[in-house]
């Protein structure tokens, strides 16, 4: 097969010029005459790849948020019935020169279709601010293309001859209308460099109604306002000892305008909290009534303060009875390694409890593991799935009620493949090195 990485990667064209009112298509990359092998598809479970596959260098060919890659296939045989795949690939892109092996890379798979399906051969690939999919273990997923590096266009034949066909890759340039702004030379993505960092520690003690009663949560926001202040780079730390359910909606609503994409926020409730059968959960706030589940914070109201933020990142750990309540499911930690570059990319909403459904003692030895993780880590960058990790069984085995701690998406909001960084600050890391 021809040498195709160097052509599209170096030796790539760009046709035509920006018009006011119109797009304007601007060929990428042809190949004429290519051909594939029968029945060259993905292997599952070998890891051995038969397909072809062409990427396409985001920065290179200046792709931009609001334009449309256009793929056209057109085979030369009468044997039909070619697979197209689009995978789109964040971060670290490693890429396998053997043209008959596929690539290596850690590309999500966002569209797919078969050539007879499509109007004259031709997917097109809208380059939308944000992308869903569905993994293949059934979760469903948002990707953020501000991070996008590299699209893989992917050629399959399921069919028992060889193929051969014509490839054309092309770009459709977002049209500028007279009342828009020219588009910007580059995507504008959130850098680790430009991240800040934010945290509400809320901790209730002190409940109006005598029959709730708890004696550690103001102190241990205290202890953990320490920690953070000391070792780690946040810009603002507000904390809300003893607060009602409306000082708590205004905080964070009032974040939530504020707050942008080169903001993280973390967000800490000890306390009193309560579930339904159903599985609802709902925080006690010091106005709280023990008998009236309207004075309680929901956790659906809660997710739509939550769901208006525009942070990278977002991370509420909570430390109370039935806490899981709020996470959509215990995630399988380090089941793909990233580097802490590709962690921060991709947007996160990410869920940490000190429990599962059960209740937990005021004595929080989840929060003494959570302060200690943060307190001895001499790394840079702690992400939340490794600070989780090394403390979850910990907390299982030194809990008389064996308590199971949990980890993983926010319930009710559209998850990230990404992941909240504890940020050590620079004299320290530098220090430890």
């Amino acid at each position: 097969m021809k040498s195709f990485i160097g052509l599209l990667l170096v030796g790539c064209w760009l046709v035509g010029q920006s018009a006011r009112g119109q797009s304007v298509v601007e060929p990428i990359v042809q190949f004429r005459n290519d051909s594939i092998p029968a029945m060259a598809f993905s292997v599952t479970g070998s890891g051995r790849h038969f397909n072809r596959f062409y990427p396409v260098d985001v920065d290179n060919t200046k792709l931009h948020i609001g334009d449309t890659l256009q793929v056209k296939v057109t085979p030369i045989q009468s044997n039909r019935n070619l697979i197209i795949s689009i995978r789109n690939c964040y971060g670290n892109c490693t890429i396998d020169e053997k043209a008959t092996s596929g690539s290596k890379t850690t590309a999500y798979s966002v569209l797919s279709a078969n050539i007879d399906t499509l109007k004259d051969f031709t997917l097109n690939v809208p380059i939308t601010p944000t992308v869903a999919f569905t993994d293949n273990t059934g979760r469903k997923l948002s990707l953020d293309n501000a991070g996008l590096k590299f699209i893989f266009v992917y050629i399959s034949n399921p069919n028992m001859a060889p193929a051969q066909y014509d490839l054309k890759i092309s770009v459709i340039r977002k049209a500028e209308r007279n009342n828009e702004y020219p588009l910007p030379a580059k995507i504008k993505r959130p850098t680790m460099t430009t991240a800040r960092y934010h945290a509400v520690l809320i901790g209730i003690n002190d409940y109006n109604d005598a029959r709730i009663k708890l004696n550690r949560p103001r102190s241990d926001i205290a202890r953990l306002d320490s920690v953070l202040r000391q070792q780690y780079d946040f810009a603002s730390i507000i904390r809300l000892p003893n607060a009602t359910k409306q000082m708590v909606k205004d905080t964070l609503t009032a974040l939530s305008y504020r707050l942008l994409s080169d903001d993280n926020l973390l967000i800490f409730f000890a306390g009193h909290s309560v579930s339904t059968d159903e599985n609802n959960g709902f925080w006690a706030l010091q106005d709280t009534r023990q008998e009236d589940l309207d004075s309680y914070l929901s956790n659906a109201a809660l997710v739509s303060i939550l769901n208006e933020m525009r942070t990278q990142h977002l991370l509420l750990v909570v430390d109370a009875c039935y806490g899981s309540t709020i996470v959509t499911y215990q995630m399988m930690t380090n089941a793909k390694l990233q580097t802490w570059e590709e962690k921060y990319t991709q947007k996160s909403r990410k869920a940490m409890s000190c429990s599962s459904l059960e209740e937990v003692p005021d004595n929080s030895v989840f929060l003494d593991y959570f302060i200690k993780r943060l307190a001895t880590n001499s790394e840079e960058y702690l992400s939340s799935e490794e600070l989780f990790d090394s403390m979850k069984n910990e907390v299982h085995n030194k809990t008389q009620i064996r308590q199971k701690p949990t980890y993983g998406h926010i319930k009710g909001l559209t998850p990230g493949a990404g992941d909240f960084l504890f940020k050590r600050k620079r004299r320290l890391a530098s220090q430890s090195e």
